[in-house]
């Protein structure tokens, strides 16, 4: 929810639209289009099930194909980093934050390297593969 001083200084409320949720998460892109692929990292502004609005680079444009795989919060079983990955298309973009049309949507494992996790249950070590 957002206030703003309106015309004879009254203050007028604008609420998110219904539906989406503000939410900050780190992210990854990887965008194509006939010129190329474009790889970026940025971070969630808002979300629904069918839109995300992230922070981005500059060279996302409108009709782009891409997959955006956010850095989910919780672990899977305690201990297994998660991501939650969307195949989408872009469809707007303006001064460094871009908005998408999600069309799927898929939990997958994510890698940490060398790092223990620190729930005292979880018998998965991440990264052992490299010792």
């Amino acid at each position: 929810m957002t206030t703003t001083q309106g015309p004879q200084h009254r203050t007028r409320i604008i609420r998110e639209p219904p539906g989406r949720y503000p939410i900050s998460l780190s992210l990854r892109y990887r965008a194509t289009s006939e010129h190329g692929v474009l790889l970026g990292f940025g971070q969630t502004k808002m979300m629904s099930s069918k839109d995300i609005i992230f922070t981005a680079g500059d060279g996302l444009k409108p009709g782009m194909v891409a997959e955006i795989a956010l850095a989910w919060p919780l672990l899977l079983d305690d201990c297994v980093p998660l991501q939650l990955v969307f195949d989408a298309t872009i469809t707007g973009s303006q001064d460094g934050v871009a908005e998408a049309h999600i069309s799927a949507y898929d939990f997958r494992t994510r890698r940490c390297f060398g790092v223990f996790e620190k729930s005292p249950t979880c018998a998965f070590r991440v990264g052992a593969e490299h010792q």
